[in-house]
């Protein structure tokens, strides 16, 4: 993004940001969908949902500065490299059925940089005068502060922390060994009854 003063151009971004959030929340659906764990299938629709929300805040975010029609092809020249790791999972998971425990761990330190990726997006975005002019923008048509504005990308932010959180969960409950629970539970060593019996005081006539 080098024309932060042009509206086309702004818009264009987080247009493109919209479309990335939701491939992003296809992704997590589908995995959730194929995922054999409850927990893990529930986690990962979590993140599905949030990216849904982000997807919808984008689009009304841009929609207020300027209406534009993004093409698959700009949005990934647009957004590089965070771009082609979502199209690469999305192309490589379509055609799995479900996916066990070794199948959807190998994929969660990809998910994991998508976040990261993701995440330095919205970072770099707020860092720049991009911000200061779309609320410029938007302010024409409705009342908004730039904190107000920086605030709703702050949460997009933190979202995706949180997400990488629940990634870390997911990995975890993945790597989960099936005899962990029987190895927890407490070894208790019973003696012969008759021990008890003699080891224990006479009692007084």
């Amino acid at each position: 993004m080098t024309k932060t003063n042009n509206p086309e151009t702004v818009a264009s971004y987080l247009h493109c940001l919209s479309m990335l959030e939701s491939n992003t929340s296809l992704l997590y659906k589908s995995l959730s969908e194929k995922a054999e764990m409850p927990l893990v299938k529930t986690l990962l629709l979590n993140i599905a949902q949030d990216s849904s929300k982000h997807s919808i805040l984008l689009k009304g975010i841009a929609d207020s500065i300027a209406v534009t029609k993004e093409k698959t092809k700009d949005c990934a020249k647009k957004l590089g490299e965070t771009w082609r790791i979502i199209d690469t999972l999305l192309e490589d998971t379509k055609t799995v059925e479900r996916m066990g425990k070794l199948e959807l761990g190998k994929l969660i330190e990809k998910l994991k940089v998508l976040e990261s990726s993701a995440g330095e997006e919205y970072y770099i975005l707020v860092q720049m005068k991009t911000l200061q002019y779309m609320v410029k923008e938007i302010n024409q048509l409705y009342r908004i502060t730039l904190e107000s504005t920086k605030n709703i990308f702050m949460k997009i932010i933190d979202d995706e922390e949180h997400h990488s959180e629940l990634l870390a969960t997911i990995k975890e409950l993945l790597s989960e060994p099936e005899q962990q629970s029987q190895d927890n539970t407490p070894k208790v060593k019973f003696q012969n009854p008759d021990s008890w019996i003699q080891a224990s005081p006479q009692s007084n006539p």
